[in-house]
């Protein structure tokens, strides 16, 4: 467990979640964060709202931080609210997580934006000076200067969950949390484009988190009628495709595109997919944990393209689940249509972000208890802590090799 450092506040840590997908430099590092979780609907860990009005952040703050493989060791790089030069106070709310992507270019370049929780329902009923939730800005940070560059806030008062970075058109593409408000940001010119309420908006205040932008620059959503609808960034033009996603919400949470253009997805209740763009073919795969019907939230996905293998940690997000299902690093051989089940993580509570690296190791960006080797770290009230942390898997190249049941996919 490689645990998240920064923003401490009377020599205590305040970081106790991380809710970002994770992303990796051409220098080989890996990118992931800490947070507070403050916002409009939480205070955790050994604090209390009295303590927004001491700490010098007040309300919600983020760290960006880097592991180095070579040196085994993380830094802390910088803090949101600081970056985004909207710094929150007492009654300003900041940023208590990034809920979206961290992106990289092939210059290995950062981008990322802001999130507030309950900012989907704070735009409705609370959007209002000088409480209001400014909204989700776009940072972009160069990890060689420490440069930060604020980019602005493509939707008033709106969190970013969604963040792709579109190299051959220099084009960021994101969405909201609330409403689902698609915008694309062109970086050379600062022309800002939206497009308002796209993907699922049958419920009133969606909670949509995540959208799709595949290698050609394309970009997908999960739609009204249970399929696809994808937009084409040249032409802007809105397209759905006649095909029906898998599960009972019909939808995904995470994704991940392959060097061939395959994207492969995971919804909301635990259905695995694939799609192919040129093709318009849907694959599906079953379900994560083999138990359908146990709504499993799984908002990772890694892929290991040499090996045919994709990578996930099933956890939960509200409502009742089998504990026992919590948890459970499971591997999909795309080859054989097989899952393997290799085990359950102790003290992870959540994991939001995956990715797998050339030489196969496979990173999770998690928050839990932590355990600094067989002890576990407490809280100043003698309770197991929760702390963000980012956690590595050396998986073996024969699958047979592990000792766990297996499900095939179907």
């Amino acid at each position: 467990m490689y645990v998240a450092e920064g923003l401490v506040y009377n020599d205590k840590s305040t970081l106790n979640s991380n809710w970002n997908k994770i992303t990796e430099t051409p220098d080989g590092k890996i990118w992931f964060c800490g947070a507070d979780h403050w916002g409009t609907d939480e205070a955790i860990g050994d604090f209390t709202w009295d303590d927004r009005y001491k700490r010098p952040w007040g309300f919600g703050n983020t760290s960006i931080c880097s592991y180095d493989p070579v040196q085994d060791k993380v830094a802390f790089e910088l803090e949101l609210d600081k970056a985004s030069v909207i710094y929150s106070n007492a009654e300003t709310p900041g940023y208590g997580k990034i809920h979206g992507n961290i992106a990289a270019d092939s210059r290995g370049m950062l981008y990322f934006a802001g999130y507030q929780g309950m900012s989907y329902m704070h735009e409705y009923t609370r959007a209002y000076y000088p409480k209001s939730y400014a909204g989700g800005a776009i940072i972009k940070y160069d990890p060689q200067t420490k440069k930060t560059e604020y980019l602005g806030i493509p939707c008033p008062y709106g969190a970013i969950v969604g963040l792709y970075y579109d190299e051959k058109r220099n084009v960021l593409n994101g969405i909201t949390v609330d409403r689902a408000k698609f915008w694309r940001l062109n970086l050379a010119t600062m022309e800002l484009n939206r497009y308002e309420s796209v993907a699922r908006m049958g419920r009133v205040v969606d909670r949509v988190r995540e959208m799709i932008m595949d290698k050609d620059g394309f970009c997908y959503f999960a739609n009204d009628i249970g399929g696809l609808t994808k937009f084409d960034p040249d032409k802007e033009i809105f397209t759905d495709i006649d095909v029906k996603l898998p599960g009972e919400s019909m939808d995904f949470r995470a994704s991940v595109v392959s060097s061939q253009n395959i994207i492969y997805c995971i919804s909301n209740d635990g259905y695995v997919w694939s799609f192919e763009p040129h093709t318009n073919k849907l694959e599906t795969f079953g379900h994560v944990i083999g138990m359908p019907g146990q709504g499993h939230y799984t908002p990772n996905i890694a892929l290991d393209e040499e090996w045919g293998r994709l990578y996930f940690i099933a956890g939960n997000h509200g409502g009742k689940v089998i504990e026992s299902a919590l948890e459970i690093l499971t591997i999909l051989d795309l080859k054989s249509k097989k899952y393997y089940w290799a085990g359950q993580l102790e003290g992870v509570e959540g994991c939001f972000g995956a990715l797998t690296t050339k030489n196969h190791t496979v990173y999770f960006s998690c928050f839990g208890n932590y355990y600094s080797g067989d002890k576990i770290e407490k809280n100043s009230k003698g309770k197991p802590a929760t702390r963000p942390y980012l956690i590595k898997y050396n998986p073996p190249e024969n699958l047979g090799s592990l000792k766990c049941p297996t499900g095939t996919a179907k």
